[in-house]
Order: C-alpha cells, then structure tokens, then sequence
C-alpha cells in the first residue's frame, strides 16, 4: 500500500523542530514488508497538504499527535483528507493520552495507542486484505459512533526493527545548538522507564518497561549522522540504556570510533558509578539530567520515585569533577506540598553541585495517578476540546499554573520556577559555554526560522522568545521579599 506519513506543524514556534523519530521508525518498518512510504514534515518543509495528497495519492494517511497542539493542526488536515475518502490514523503520545476526546472530535478513522511500528503492519494488512480490524491490538476507532478499544497490545522487541530509512528526512533542517553543540539532533537509544512515578504517564505508553535498540544499530545510525555534520547527540531516552552491559559496549565502540562530537542523555540516581562515568566520558558523554524532582525523602516514597536521595551529592560530584555537566531537576508543586517541604527541596538542590538547576511547577498530566486522584476528588479535569487543553494548558503551563495541588500560594511557585530559569540563562554551562547562551542560542534560532518558517515562524518565534525573557525576568527579578523566604540566591 502507499501510505503517507505526516508530522503537522504547531500554531506557534516556540522551538527548532526536531526528527521525526517515532515516524521514522514507522516508515522504515513498514518499507521492510515491502509498503511504499512517504514522509511529510510541515515542521520543516514549506509543503501544501492537498497538493502532496494529489501527487502521491495515498491508500492509507497516518498523522503524529504528540501534543494537544499539534492536534489542532492533525483536526484540519484530517477533515481534509477524509472528503477525499482516505482513512486516517492518528498515534503519537496526546492521541494515546486522550483516545475518546480526540477520535470523537476530530474524527480519524483509527487510533493508534502506544508504539505504532507493529499494529500499523498489522492494520494496514488488514485493511488491504479488507479484514476484520477489530483483530487488530492496540486500535481505537468508532463503531456505530460508540468508541470501540481493541485489546492492548504487547510490547514489541525494539532490538529486532529495522535500520532506519535517513532518506527520508534532510537531517541538516533538524540541527540545533546545546551546550557546546551547534549541529545537535535528538535519537534514541532505547525506550520507556522502568519507574512508576505518580506525576508521569508513561505506564500508559510505555507501561512501565524499558527496552533497549540493538547497539550495532544505534552506531550506524551514528555513522550516517555524523557523515552529515552532526557534532552532538541527545538521546532523548527517559532513561537511557539502564542495562549495564549495553551501555557498556556502546560506550566502548563509541570511544574506538574517535568521533568528534559531544552527547548527552537523561539518567536515574543509582543506576551509574564511577567506573560508568568514566567509561561514558570517555565515549564523549558531556551532559547528563538527573530526574531528581524531590529532596524530601518522604515525598520521593509518596510519588513512587523509589530512588535513594543519598546517592544524588555523590553522583553528581563524580560527574562534574570529571567534566559531565550535570541538570538535576526537581519539581514543586506537588499535592498538599508545603512552603517548608519546597524549602527542603531547594535546600537539597542547591547542596548537589550541579551546574544547572531545573525547578518545574507540577501540572497533572492525563492518566498520571496524580491527575486521576485529582479527577477522583473533583479538583481538576481536563477540557473536553483539543483546543482548548492545547492553549489553556499545554501552552501555558509555562506561562500560568495549571492547577496548584500545593499549599503553597501560586506566586511563589512561579517566583521559585523563574529563579532557576534566570540562572540557567545566564549560566555559562547553558550553551555554548558562554554565559546567556540560551539567549544568543534564541537569537539565533529566530533568525533560523525565516529560513524554515517563513517571515510569520520568525515573528510568531521572536515574539515567543522575547515574552519568555521578560516573563523569567520579571518574576526572577522583581520578587525579593519570596527569594530570601526560599534562600534563593
């Protein structure tokens, strides 16, 4: 079958877009068992919908929902699509997290729940061969206007997909700055978190397994990046290869490669020592993120983080003596949280060492056992409209507090969140290894954006940029009374 993939473009930019990973793996699947492929990225190519689907004529489209935001843009090209009667297939993480809201309003003929390479096949055969689809595991579509949930479908072995198809995408429209990279693009190593954290949802989309890519895979990918210019890599991993002995070995061919470029990852206290750091900055590893999200041991029990906090001072030391800058994030917040727990906390962070402290205020995301107590009890629900959870509260939750389950006053949320913001603008281990350098890496971003979005991405992104600045700011700057409470510095 011929079949086109698309990746729909956001109302505003707020960002450089990155690949299309999860769509490049979908189409490199489906090209093995011999279907033709297409991949549109609106992100990044200036390409009229209509017209593609006129000059490809696809039997089958698939749309990537990661965000509510992307959601709205995935709603018109759906409409579109279906009066020419091709059948549409929504899948990505917001069409997983709200399956009902969004084949009800928005009407694609399929939802894809979780990891799509499999039950893509497996619908797209069925559909050719005009089979029964209600076979086919993880599907959500309507029947008789009733929403109808195939049976869930099992994880697949990542490590037994194909090499991914780079032809279909231009890598270089996907480079961005970070730390001292300036041609960095994200890839993934393995998938999924073996944690239960209550404020996350990837149980629903991961269900709580972690699985790693075959490693002589992950080098070739690596290969053709780097033959393309790149010089820096962040796995974008939720928690990058836990399997010692697979980390091990990546590490080491990594190291024999010589390659000239820099990378980074997201890791778990507890899961590295000193043999690992080592090994890793030796294989070119320059940063690491710590999930942290707490220094009160009695709410790291309560969210389920199972990660002992008396570990965190002595990783991040080995880390940044060897000369991996370290991002230890926490988040505030949480239900029933108090002004001296959040003191705790903040106490705790500034006590690691790290180079750069992330604080980000906790917004309740949908199927998170947090947002479920929170619907339970009648505090909070979701809007019953992709519009409306995409401006009211996917994009602003860096602008407004969603909901504060806390009892701390909102204020000051925001006052503790814009500190660490300042201070990771004007930290010289931001990008670049200048100081502002998120700032001149906005800069220059902007100006990028004529090239990839036209005069309106730059104007929609300058404008983004500017009110972000002066939002983190103000609240950073104009507050002192709550930081000295806090013993912000």
């Amino acid at each position: 079958m011929r079949i086109l993939l698309i990746n729909p473009k956001l109302p505003i930019f707020m960002r450089m877009p990155s690949l299309p990973l999860g769509l490049l793996s979908i189409a490199s699947y489906l090209k093995t068992y011999g279907h033709e492929v297409n991949l549109v990225d609106t992100l990044v190519q200036n390409i009229d919908i209509e017209e593609s689907l006129n000059q490809y004529k696809p039997d089958i489209v698939g749309i990537s929902v990661m965000s509510f935001l992307a959601g709205i843009e995935a709603k018109r090209i759906t409409q579109e699509i279906k009066k020419l009667k091709i059948p549409v297939v929504w899948g990505g993480q917001a069409a997983t997290a709200m399956p009902e809201l969004m084949i009800k309003e928005a009407e694609p003929d399929y939802i894809i729940l979780g990891e799509g390479e499999v039950t893509w096949l497996e619908l797209v055969t069925a559909l050719e061969n005009k089979e029964d689809v209600s076979k086919v595991a993880g599907l959500v579509y309507l029947e008789n206007s009733k929403v109808t949930y195939t049976k869930t479908r099992e994880l697949a072995d990542i490590s037994s997909f194909p090499d991914i198809h780079w032809n279909l995408v231009d890598v270089k429209k996907y480079f961005s700055s970070f730390f001292n990279c300036d041609k960095m693009v994200y890839l993934h190593a393995s998938k999924g978190c073996p944690a239960q954290c209550t404020f996350c949802s990837n149980q629903l989309f991961h269900q709580s397994k972690n699985r790693c890519r075959d490693v002589n895979q992950i080098i070739k990918d690596i290969d053709y990046l780097y033959s393309q210019g790149v010089n820096g890599i962040y796995f974008s991993d939720e928690l990058w290869i836990p399997n010692r002995k697979d980390r091990t070995e990546l590490c080491k061919i990594l190291s024999e490669r010589k390659y000239n470029l820099f990378w980074g990852c997201q890791m778990r206290l507890g899961v590295l020592n000193e043999d690992d750091i080592e090994l890793m900055y030796d294989a070119g590893c320059r940063w690491i993120l710590f999930g942290i999200e707490s220094g009160n041991k009695e709410r790291i029990k309560l969210i389920k983080k199972n990660i002992d906090l008396d570990l965190a001072k002595p990783t991040v030391q080995m880390c940044e003596k060897r000369g991996i800058t370290v991002q230890a994030s926490f988040i505030i917040g949480y239900p029933d949280e108090t002004t001296e727990e959040i003191k705790e906390t903040l106490r705790f962070a500034e006590s690691l060492g790290a180079s750069l402290v992330v604080v980000n205020i906790l917004t309740p995301l949908p199927n998170s056992e947090i947002y479920n107590q929170a619907k339970e009890n009648g505090i909070f629900e979701y809007p019953n409209s992709i519009k409306e959870i995409a401006f009211n509260i996917e994009q602003s939750a860096t602008d407004e507090i969603v909901v504060n389950l806390s009892k701390v006053n909102d204020l000051d949320l925001k006052v503790i969140h814009y500190h660490y913001q300042w201070k990771a603008f004007s930290n010289k281990d931001s990008v670049n290894n200048e100081s502002f350098g998120i700032i001149k890496k906005a800069a220059s971003d902007a100006i990028n954006r004529i090239f990839k979005h036209g005069l309106k991405g730059f104007f929609y992104g300058t404008y983004s940029s500017v009110k972000q600045f002066s939002r983190v700011f103000f609240y950073s700057h104009a507050y002192g009374n709550i930081k000295k409470k806090y013993g912000l510095k």
